[in-house]
């Protein structure tokens, strides 16, 4: 946002994307964080009260009712998606035999439809997957991608009582008890993922991936003990660059350059076999990708995304992010020669442009999606396309998750347009609507002052800037115009 040259990191379904940074573009990560219910906003929060006391009553219709529009909108609220699995589970339990043998059959197809919907919106995607896990709350086929899902986005909690929950049915499986100790490893809990490995290696003493899995847990937490949780990188805390290149946060070996050449070499031997098979198209883009080799990275996702006809949204997403850290490169590279800022300018603006024209792509695609309504009328507005963007955003209103910063960037729109009134109103909307004084709100409150400001109304402009001021004195320049307005008035 030009009105906005602060760091932005917003809740939408992790992709990568192009962040704002101090002046310039980067290329960054959007993840969902997990959540606890005091972060819950707006009618989520009296939802999810009325959900617990629903559980006390043993009205688990209700709760099966209540819940699942939180996590669409919410899909890193642990607490509530744990208050939805007990009383799933409550009323697996009076399910008929014919339903019990029948879920699994129900499942497969909903898991499939999940994994598509997570394409576009994670959401959506966990929303489907607690849909099948109604039917059958240990399925090991929902539950696995419920788990997979959530490791992709980082949250990793999630991941944990998926596999837990796979656990408490069929305690003695080694593939999910692999899955399980990853997860261990992606939250940091490595006392716990030696445990599991240790399990595994009771069940099959040979199991190579468990003994070394074990090992490399028992180093990670003898480091832990050390103090590894002080540092910020884990990896700078490590004695020698031997160590460092052993241990990785899901256990693996990291690969050298030699070892990845190597293994390109073996896949593409093997590629030249299977000239059809995506997934080894998939995996030589990768490696290439963690090579630094990007536009072989390129070339590869893009051969593998035409050779699924173009209806992965998973290699869409790795085709849209490697142009964007080709441009990062690019900007990088101009930078360091410093070269003419107007070239800067160009690169920029290719970077905006790119991210407008997918977002358009998207939308013609999954027209009823408003999370993607939303990431258009977002591009549009930083392509300063303003009125083309609300009715984009007016869409976008209806979807919870977004439905704020909506409202912020509708304000935005109409203020660029002179329509000073209207954006007032969007903005004071979205500022009555969130409860917690959140980032979101903030800006909110932060924008309707600015209108105020310009509208002449100075004294009620200066009564918003002094909520923010109340409780975060720097946020951007509200210390300056709220001490300032004192200082006249003395």
């Amino acid at each position: 946002m030009r009105n906005e040259p602060s760091n932005r990191r917003e809740q939408v379904k992790p992709s990568v994307i192009l962040l704002w940074d101090k002046g310039s573009f980067r290329v960054g990560f959007l993840l969902v964080p997990e959540i606890s219910a005091t972060q819950l906003t707006g009618s989520h929060v009296d939802t999810f009260r009325k959900a617990k006391e629903a559980v006390a009553r043993q009205n688990h219709d209700y709760v099966l009712m209540l819940m699942p529009p939180v996590l669409e909108a919410q899909p890193g609220f642990l607490e509530g998606r744990k208050l939805l699995r007990a009383s799933q589970l409550a009323k697996a339990k009076s399910a008929s035999k014919m339903d019990k043998n029948m879920a699994a059959v129900r499942i497969t197809p909903m898991v499939m439809q999940a994994k598509m919907a997570a394409g576009k919106s994670l959401g959506s995607g966990l929303a489907k997957l607690e849909e099948a896990l109604t039917l059958d709350p240990h399925s090991p086929q929902a539950n696995s991608a419920l788990a997979e899902m959530a490791l992709a986005n980082d949250l990793s909690g999630t991941a944990i009582f998926a596999y837990e929950s796979i656990r408490a049915g069929k305690p003695q499986d080694t593939a999910n008890l692999h899955g399980l100790a990853k997860a261990l490893i992606a939250a940091k809990e490595m006392g716990k993922a030696r445990d599991v490995y240790q399990t595994i290696l009771e069940l099959v003493p040979n199991d190579g991936s468990a003994l070394k899995g074990m090992k490399d847990a028992s180093a990670l937490v003898a480091t832990q003990d050390g103090g590894w949780e002080k540092s910020e990188d884990f990896r700078d805390s490590l004695k020698n660059k031997e160590e460092s290149l052993a241990l990785e946060a899901s256990s693996k070996v990291v690969k050298t350059a030699e070892a990845m050449a190597e293994q390109l070499a073996r896949l593409h031997a093997q590629f030249e076999k299977e000239p059809q098979n995506v997934t080894l198209a998939r995996q030589i883009a990768e490696l290439c990708e963690q090579q630094g080799s990007l536009e072989y990275a390129l070339q590869w996702f893009q051969f593998a995304y035409d050779m699924t006809q173009k209806t992965d949204p998973n290699l869409e997403k790795s085709v849209f992010r490697i142009r964007l850290a080709l441009l990062d490169v690019e900007m990088n590279q101009a930078r360091t020669d410093q070269v003419d800022p107007s070239l800067l300018s160009g690169i920029e603006a290719r970077a905006k442009t790119l991210i407008l024209e997918g977002a358009r792509e998207r939308v013609a695609r999954y027209p009823n999606d408003l999370q993607y309504r939303y990431d258009l009328g977002e591009a549009l507005i930083e392509n300063e396309l303003y009125k083309e963007a609300v009715p984009e955003l007016q869409q976008a209103l209806r979807q919870p998750s977004v439905r704020h910063r909506a409202l912020n960037l509708l304000g935005v729109s109409y203020q660029k347009r002179k329509m000073l009134d209207l954006a007032a109103k969007q903005f004071a909307l979205a500022a009555s609507e969130i409860v917690a004084m959140d980032a979101v709100k903030k800006d909110a409150i932060y924008n309707l002052g600015i209108i105020l400001e310009e509208m002449g109304k100075k004294d009620e402009s200066l009564e918003e800037f002094k909520k923010i001021y109340e409780v975060d004195s720097q946020f951007r320049d509200i210390a300056d115009r709220v001490e300032a307005a004192y200082q006249q008035s003395s």
